[in-house]
């Protein structure tokens, strides 16, 4: 039998057809992951790895993170590196004319630096509160804020991150595994929250 030869010559897809195309949302998204990417501090080191997500994170919802870290254990008789826990700074850049301001207008702008910052804190406040709602996790492991400043900054961390220093090294190493997956998973909570937002 003899079998015809397909003549299948298919037109080439539309734009749109047969291909992803990322929302504006998705490439937002990627563009602020990559400004983290490049972003560096004072001594030139660019962000922890396993925290550069949840800084993108923050900065696409608008908050103006400040520092960051992801966390480190050192090995004995090395320097320490940052802290034993993640954690994120939101602080707004200082007002403009600030540093040169004085008096009345000094306070003035001291006052929208604070209220600044306390709009972040409420609206950090709100993620928080919808991120626990029915979520078991240990006390410990919660994230939080702790207050940075005279003007309103704040930290996100680990409810018991600052008492890690009291722990055995094996401790040490759960409590960061364990704190750094709480920050993990909020990131992923602010990363979808974002993604799906109209």
């Amino acid at each position: 039998m003899y079998l015809e030869r397909s003549n299948f010559n298919p037109e080439p897809p539309e734009q749109g057809q047969g291909e992803l195309v990322k929302s504006e949302k998705e490439i937002a998204w990627e563009q602020k992951l990559a400004e983290v990417e490049h972003t560096a501090d004072r001594l030139d080191k660019g962000v922890d790895e396993k925290i550069k997500e949840t800084v993108a994170a923050f900065l696409v919802h608008e908050f103006t993170t400040d520092a960051s870290c992801e966390g480190h254990i050192t090995k004995e008789g090395e320097e320490q590196h940052g802290l034993l826990y993640p954690w994120v700074d939101i602080y707004s850049p200082e007002p403009e004319g600030w540093s040169k301001a004085k008096g009345n207008k000094k306070e003035q702008l001291e006052q929208e630096w604070r209220i600044t910052n306390f709009k972040q804190q409420r609206k950090m406040m709100g993620f928080l509160e919808e991120f626990y709602k029915g979520r078991e996790i240990p006390f410990d492991a919660r994230l939080t804020f702790s207050r940075m400043g005279i003007f309103g900054g704040f930290r996100i961390q680990s409810f018991g991150a600052e008492m890690t220093v009291i722990l055995t090294p094996e401790e040490k190493k759960q409590k960061l595994a364990l704190y750094q997956r709480e920050m993990a998973d909020f990131t992923n909570f602010l990363k979808s929250k974002y993604l799906s937002k109209e």
